[in-house]
């Protein structure tokens, strides 16, 4: 028998640790500091925000490939599903209907996640504090890891639609260390099974209106 194979069915790759939420905890208060026109204070808590831990917690899920974690050693193999006739992604409306019908949270390990235009809005009024890059070590890592997306229970490369019984909201760690394996082979549960959490969390699109204005903003 397989290593893997008698190892228990979890809920995600590893649990969420607990600076997921000390992040999302400043991340809010920095967008009500942002939305009231404090940038000394939406820094400060930007800064608090940039925990390194979330990076090094990222980098161990969605880095190489570790059998203790992925219950794999290798990239799947299979036969993709032609893309013809098969849009990508949901439309930006029916993504939005996502994040909300799931509170904003990751449905594997149920941690807060922010939208992704949030990052964009922090970035445009105090762009050192909330850093930007396509490079993983000069990006927020705070933001770049709870920022939502939505994930393809049944991977798209191997037949997904976009029906919403087969889409969920995922944090970074969650949706790229899956890569394109299905549930079953990473021995992880269908998040379906659980009733998603839903609060007052906004996963700070309280921000978006942001972005499409200019402010004259006081430090």
């Amino acid at each position: 028998m397989h290593k893997a194979s008698i190892k228990m069915i979890r809920r995600s790759f590893l649990p969420a640790i607990p600076e997921f939420e000390k992040a999302a905890d400043l991340l809010s208060q920095a967008a009500d500091f942002l939305i009231a026109g404090d940038l000394e204070n939406c820094g400060e808590c930007l800064v608090q925000a940039d925990l390194r831990p979330l990076r090094e917690f990222a980098f161990l899920i969605a880095g190489p490939i570790k059998l203790e974690i992925h219950r794999q050693s290798k990239n799947p193999v299979f036969d993709p599903v032609p893309k013809e006739n098969r849009p990508r992604m949901p439309s930006l409306s029916e993504s939005r209907a996502i994040f909300a019908r799931d509170g904003y949270r990751c449905r594997f390990c149920q941690s807060r996640i922010v939208v992704k235009e949030a990052h964009k809005v922090f970035a445009k009024f105090l762009p050192e504090q909330a850093r930007k890059s396509r490079i993983n070590e000069d990006n927020h890592f705070g933001i770049s890891t709870l920022t939502g997306s939505i994930d393809h229970l049944l991977p798209y490369s191997r037949g997904g639609g976009n029906e919403p019984e087969n889409l969920v909201t995922a944090c970074g760690p969650c949706q790229f260390g899956r890569n394109q394996w299905t549930l079953e082979e990473v021995q992880i549960e269908n998040p379906m099974k659980y009733e998603p959490i839903v609060d007052d969390w906004d996963g700070l699109s309280r921000l978006m209106p942001l972005g499409r204005k200019s402010f004259s903003f006081t430090a």
